[in-house]
């Protein structure tokens, strides 16, 4: 039974970085930049970093734009303010975009050590679900090989049980 995955999010706070200067680093417009890990549809060059200019649009190469920067999400955070600032860079020259149905998204973060998650987040989930909003936050966790790309398939194994019971 394949499931297509509706959304994913953890948290990165737990990558080691180098500390940057400006912790809350926005876009050239003040808008939060969108990092993604993808890969080119046909093509043998691997795992690629890009911003993603809008919901539906294209996604600037940064390998593309800049051949000194790194190919995951990780190592760039691990650059700090120099490859945030080349993201920035990147988003605002509106050169080497790639066409968002010519590319696989991937997750946010390949092998993740941890994965901490936090539950009941946002007041219309708990009244989605009946629940009562909660006072303090309800953290739990993941194991690593939970974390998929935005469309992957969630494959369960066919003697698993969870089968009969999975919401989503």
């Amino acid at each position: 039974m394949r499931l297509p995955l509706r959304s994913c999010c953890i948290f990165t706070s737990l990558i080691p970085q180098k500390q940057t200067t400006n912790v809350h680093r926005r876009g050239l417009s003040g808008a939060a930049m969108r990092l993604v890990q993808f890969r080119r549809s046909g093509h043998a060059d691997g795992i690629r970093v890009g911003v993603a200019q809008g919901e539906g649009l294209g996604v600037v190469d940064l390998k593309a734009f800049d051949p000194s920067m790194p190919s995951t999400v990780r190592e760039l955070l691990q650059l700090g303010d120099k490859g945030l600032e080349c993201a920035q860079r990147a988003l605002a020259s509106g050169q080497f975009v790639v066409d968002r149905a010519n590319i696989q998204l991937l997750s946010p973060i390949l092998a993740p050590e941890k994965v901490v998650c936090v539950g009941m987040n946002y007041r219309d989930h708990c009244l989605e679900q009946n629940a009562p909003i909660p006072k303090e936050p309800i953290i739990f966790s993941k194991f690593p090989s939970a974390i998929t790309g935005p469309y992957d398939d969630i494959v369960l194994p066919p003697e698993s049980q969870v089968r009969r019971k999975l919401r989503y």
